[in-house]
């Protein structure tokens, strides 16, 4: 059997590392975050020398070519390693189809009473839904339900709140039109495992410069009551 490549010696030299001494998983992070976290403190090592595809192949190929000459605790680190990258991926792929999406992003920002929804088994993945068909699509209780009551209660007051923050950065912007002030807007985020729950993201928003004589309150309507 061939010895692991130089790729591979690098993913088991970095989890060797952390793992002997868990502690250099603190250094350089700031307090209070999840800056123990060893899982991440090797995956940030890695990335910082390797590309994540190439650690995605190394982690690979490990687990499956040199697998019976690893411990077992070496075994679950490289799991956890891979369902972190994959997480990353999906999280890098939403990221590049929500930049894509500026227009779509800054109208629901100014709009209060329409939800963004991401759903990758939809065409187009990500639209605008009124509120009663949110809860139509993607019902809070029965056996199909992948959230609850709660959690769309939480959806639409952070909706609201960030509507209210993002009228506040449109004034901002029409009084000071070379500032760009922050606003952002609410995601119901629909995983594609049909068993996993919903999610919410806050996701920011690049907010276009005013036109001469327009104002805050025409440029967007107001949030549901």
């Amino acid at each position: 059997m061939h010895p692991p490549s130089p790729e591979q010696a690098l993913v088991l030299a970095a989890i060797e590392r952390f793992m002997t001494d868990p502690d250099l998983a603190l250094q350089g992070q700031p307090p209070g975050g999840d800056s123990g976290d060893v899982l991440s403190a090797i995956l940030r090592a890695l990335t910082m020398v390797l590309p994540l595809e190439e650690i995605e192949l190394a982690v690979t190929g490990l687990l499956t070519v040199h697998c019976d000459r690893l411990d077992d605790d070496t075994q679950l680190v490289l799991e956890a390693l891979l369902t972190a990258i994959e997480r990353d991926d999906d999280e890098m792929a939403l990221d590049t189809l929500l930049a894509s999406e500026a227009s779509l992003l800054e109208a629901n920002a100014l709009d209060g009473n329409y939800l963004l929804v991401w759903d990758p088994a939809e065409a187009p993945p990500l639209r605008e839904m009124e509120i009663l068909d949110v809860l139509e699509r993607y019902p809070c209780r029965g056996e199909a339900a992948r959230w609850n009551s709660d959690d769309f209660v939480a959806l639409l007051e952070g909706k609201i709140l960030q509507w209210r923050k993002t009228m506040v950065a449109l004034e901002i912007l029409q009084e000071q039109p070379g500032t760009r002030p922050a606003a952002s807007t609410m995601v119901l985020l629909v995983p594609e495992d049909p068993a996993a729950p919903l999610e919410q993201l806050e996701v920011g928003v690049t907010l276009s410069p005013p036109s001469p004589g327009s104002s805050a309150a025409a440029s967007a309507r107001n949030p549901p009551g």
